[in-house]
């Protein structure tokens, strides 16, 4: 080059002598466009060659191999595509290897961001007997492994995750004396994994567990093989690897018991074996693994108690247990028996997850200790008893479920942080106040304290938690009103109150919670109408009011909400017409109005609901009038029950002709005419009380009396768009 200036550039690197050479060009993450030029070959003493994390399109050019001197080749996060080229084969004296991570295509995630390489790994890579680093990862590659990479005797990393590759783990890999990674993860390989590969003497990291992996070297300390689908059992051999530090082979099929050779594993800080089927019980000598901070072994098929040894693991700062059939730490497995008090022991631990087994007896006092402990799951048990006083020291919690158990007392003891972001204890006997504390937490979100026996009032400081999108107290004796402090929880999207002793107005201040999606404030004695304000909560899925001493008439606004899904009304006070605007209500799944005080005619807009389905119930009110002919048009609809009302004239044959009604009432009114054929399939019930009624499962009809009674009935009215 004639203008040495050049070598000035922070991105070139030059000889010093004279005339100047490049020697190395770095233009990373440059904002690069176009394609990866040919003339580069020019540059005959280049030794790095650098142009990753750019946005370079095209195939990367064959010339480059005529740079014979080139160390390093740094073309990854980039835009190319096509097939790497055989030549670079060529370059004899390259270190390091990395096209990875370019654009993905096909069914490869394009989350993976940036090149589509395709085509197979040329077998002449493996003439680059003094390259360190190959990697290929997150491409289309495919095809087999090339043999011929088992040249490459100098290798230390080997990594063609997330490809296309096929075909089975070639041998010759296993003469590679000097590597300590590879990683192919997120390919279709296939057949056994070569003995030769456990003979690898310098291995650190590896993503598949070959046979005698640890019989000729004790340096592997990292062995991840989650989201495969390895089955078989875990192999005896793994034992033999006594530098292992993290072992993960979550998410796969293994079965059988755990080999005790794992406790032998003293350097292990980090055992996932979750996901898998794996029987039997967890082995007392699980103490031996000292330096463990996380153990998963939930979602498997262990049974037995938990051993007291678990708490020995003075370091241990996670544990998953749960979903097993044990009887101390496992979700979703069948553990049983007691949380042994040693647990305690384990002061380093945050998250402690025992659900989903059939653990007993209480809580330990011993659990005082854990005064890191962030997040405490022992939800789907059996235990019982008190909370311990001394879970007041437990001050750290972020997460709490110790739902569906059969405990009892305050929960005041487990109140003491101010950090919750959930607190779930449903489904248990606790009892006293519910504590104010709980609205000392700003980030609590979820707060479950339905099914309990609390009493007294909602405390108002729950006011105070700005993030709260649902609180749930629903089955308990709590008394008082809806304290308005709760108007400041602008978030709340479900709010459960059902079976309580509320009383006093619903709040009007409910229509200001603009994400409200449900409102059940169910078997209460809340009283006086409904506040029009209500209807301003347009994202209301699911309103429950039944069972409450409420009157006054259902506004025409309650057609403005309009994604309602449930409207339960049954068992008020309301009075007045049902509103006409109801059928507005075009997602409405289930329509509850029975036992109030509603009069007038049944409104022909019913027959817009095109999507109830679960029941339409009217039943004990006044209505009067005829059944509109627009309800034989629901046909979704599964229950009928218009029962107890005083309609008059005759049962349209529409409504006989709903195929997919499954339970029909009209019994009780002051209906008339002749049962066609098609009410034939109802019993008597359905009918009774209708002394003008006959035909179908009734006595037959005497023609001069029902044939005046039929009238028009079976014409359905026009409906205005």
């Amino acid at each position: 080059m004639d203008n040495p200036g050049f070598c000035s550039w922070r991105e070139v690197s030059c000889s010093d002598g004279r005339p100047h050479q490049v020697l190395a060009l770095n233009l990373s993450q440059s904002s690069l466009t176009g394609t990866v030029s040919p003339s580069l070959s020019g540059l005959t003493n280049l030794l790095h060659l650098d142009l990753s994390s750019n946005r370079l399109t095209g195939s990367i050019p064959p010339n480059l191999s005529n740079r014979s001197s080139l160390l390093s080749l740094l073309l990854f996060s980039n835009q190319l595509s096509g097939p790497i080229p055989a030549q670079l084969g060529s370059l004899t004296n390259l270190r390091v290897m990395r096209i990875g991570d370019n654009d993905l295509a096909g069914s490869i995630s394009p989350t993976f961001a940036s090149s589509l390489l395709t085509g197979p790994i040329p077998c002449q890579l493996g003439r680059l007997t003094l390259l360190e680093n190959l990697i290929l990862q997150q491409n289309g590659l495919e095809g087999p492994i090339p043999p011929d990479l088992g040249n490459c005797s100098s290798l230390v990393v080997f990594t063609a995750a997330v490809n296309r590759l096929n075909g089975s783990i070639p041998p010759e890999l296993g003469n590679l004396k000097n590597l300590q990674l590879m990683n192919l993860a997120n390919n279709t390989l296939s057949g056994e994994i070569p003995r030769q590969l456990g003979e690898s003497t310098q291995l650190v990291y590896l993503n598949f567990i070959p046979r005698n992996i640890c019989s000729n070297t004790a340096t592997l300390e990292h062995l991840f093989l989650p989201d495969n689908q390895i089955s078989g059992e875990i192999p005896e051999d793994l034992g033999l690897c006594g530098s292992l530090k993290q072992l993960n082979l979550a998410n796969n099929s293994i079965n059988g018991s755990k080999p005790t050779q794992l406790f032998k594993l003293s350097y292990l800080t980090d055992l996932l074996l979750n996901n898998n089927s794996l029987v039997g019980s967890i082995s007392p000598s699980i103490a031996n693994l000292s330096n463990l901070q996380t153990l998963a072994l939930y979602q498997n098929h262990l049974r037995g108690n938990l051993p007291r040894e678990i708490g020995m693991l003075g370091k241990l700062e996670i544990l998953y247990i749960y979903d097993n059939q044990l009887a101390l730490f496992s979700r979703q497995n069948d553990l049983s028996g007691e949380i042994p008090p040693t647990l305690g022991n384990c002061h380093q631990l945050t998250i402690l997850d025992l659900a989903d087994n059939s653990l007993t007896e209480g809580i330990p006092a011993t659990f005082g200790f854990l005064e890191v402990l962030e997040e405490l799951m022992l939800y789907n048990n059996s235990l019982e008893g008190n909370l311990p006083d001394k879970l007041v020291n437990v001050a750290n919690l972020t997460r709490v479920n110790l739902s569906n158990n059969k405990l009892n007392g305050s929960i005041a003891p487990l109140c003491s942080s101010h950090s919750f972001l959930s607190f779930d204890v449903t489904n248990n006997a606790f009892d006293g106040p519910i504590p104010r504390e709980l609205g000392l937490s700003p980030s609590l979100q979820r707060l479950r304290l339905g099914n309990n026996h609390f009493t007294g009032t909602i405390p108002g400081t729950l006011g105070g938690i700005h993030q709260l999108s649902l609180v749930d107290l629903s089955g308990n004796s709590v008394t008082g009103s809806v304290p308005a402090e709760l108007s400041f929880c602008k978030k709340l999207t479900h709010i459960d109150l059902n079976n309580n002793f509320l009383s006093g107005p619903i709040p009007s201040w409910l229509g200001s919670l603009a994400n409200l999606g449900e409102l059940k404030l169910s078997f209460n004695l809340f009283s006086g109408p409904l506040p029009r304000e209500l209807f301003k909560c347009y994202n209301l899925l699911v309103v429950s009011l039944d069972n409450n001493i409420l009157n006054g008439t259902l506004p025409l606004e309650v057609g403005n909400l309009a994604s309602l899904n449930v409207l339960n009304l049954n068992q008020n006070q309301f009075y007045g017409a049902v509103p006409p605007t109801i059928g507005n209500l075009s997602k409405l799944y289930e329509l509850r109005l029975s036992r109030n005080r509603f009069n007038g005619e049944i409104p022909i807009e019913l027959g817009e609901l095109r999507n109830l389905q679960s029941v339409l119930d009217l039943s004990y009110n006044n209505l009067s009038g005829e059944i509109p002919p627009s309800i034989g048009t629901l046909s979704k609809l599964e229950a009928l029950d218009l029962s107890h009302n005083q309609l008059v004239g005759g049962i349209p044959l529409q409504v006989g002709s709903m195929s997919s009604l499954g339970k029909l009432n009209v019994s009780y009114n002051n209906l008339g005419g002749k049962l066609e054929k098609e009410f034939s399939r109802w019993p008597v019930e359905t009918f009774m009380g209708n002394v003008r009624l006959c035909g179908g499962p009734l006595s037959h009809c005497n023609e001069d009396e029902s044939s005046h009674l039929l009238g028009k009935i079976n014409t359905i009215p026009y409906l205005p768009d």
